[in-house]
């Protein structure tokens, strides 16, 4: 009993570090190609598709395997912002308070509002796909608002004068030019937060559904019998 318990925990923690790796190298496949991040011109920053493994992560594992992958989803951030060359807002990504703690925060808010969920709804089936759709909205929300607000708590000042030397200010009120930063923040997270959102809402849950029938079926070969099955008799009745 003992070895089949301890065998059973060692496979855990192999198949969560697989399962770890996994997200984290798709994350990275995604930060570093086009696939994952849209770029835009200057000064709007990249629309990102990277928070979605995040997302599922903690959805599908926790939130420690979820920290892990934001982890890495920021890593990536911040390595691509130095090595890019891009301008824009995408330059305020080099402090990692702006590319980095963010993206750790997302797998613990998405995994905050799906176990919420479970708790008020105990309900499988399209209450549980409807529960990670709402956990995926707020997880998306939460790298919009994050990253965006310390941009913005960080450098509101140096972004307003980015964006007045960027964009001709014309006959715009100084109301305006004394808060342009501020309007763009607004400006670019709104679109850019609602459709990262959306992304999320439809494709997380999708993912999850295949990722949860793979592992149910995984746990089913695995189970082994707790004893040895009794011995059938050898038909010789003495």
């Amino acid at each position: 009993m003992k070895n089949q318990i301890g065998n059973s925990a060692s496979s855990r923690a192999i198949r969560r570090m697989v399962i770890t790796a996994m997200f984290a190298a798709i994350t990275a496949l995604l930060t570093f190609t086009p696939i994952g991040m849209i770029t835009l011109p200057p000064p709007l920053p990249a629309v990102t598709l990277v928070h979605l493994p995040v997302i599922l992560a903690a959805l599908v594992e926790g939130p420690l395997v979820g920290v892990v992958v934001g982890l890495v989803f920021g890593l990536c951030s911040l390595i691509r912002a130095w090595g890019s060359g891009m301008v824009g807002l995408t330059l305020f990504f080099r402090n990692p308070l702006v590319s980095v703690l963010p993206r750790m925060i997302i797998p613990l808010t998405a995994w905050g509002f799906y176990t919420l969920w479970h708790r008020l709804i105990k309900r499988e089936g399209a209450a549980d796909k409807l529960g990670a759709a709402i956990a995926s909205v707020a997880g998306a929300l939460t790298n919009t608002v994050l990253c965006l607000g310390m941009i913005f708590l960080l450098y509101g000042n140096d972004l307003t004068v980015l964006v007045n030397n960027l964009i001709s200010a014309g006959n715009a009120g100084a109301v305006y030019q004394n808060n342009a930063g501020a309007w763009l923040v607004v400006l670019v997270g709104l679109p850019n937060g609602l459709a990262e959102a959306a992304v999320a809402t439809v494709l997380v849950p999708m993912v999850k559904i295949a990722v949860d029938a793979a592992n149910r079926r995984g746990r089913h070969k695995g189970k082994a019998p707790l004893k040895a099955p009794a011995a059938e008799p050898d038909g010789e009745n003495g």
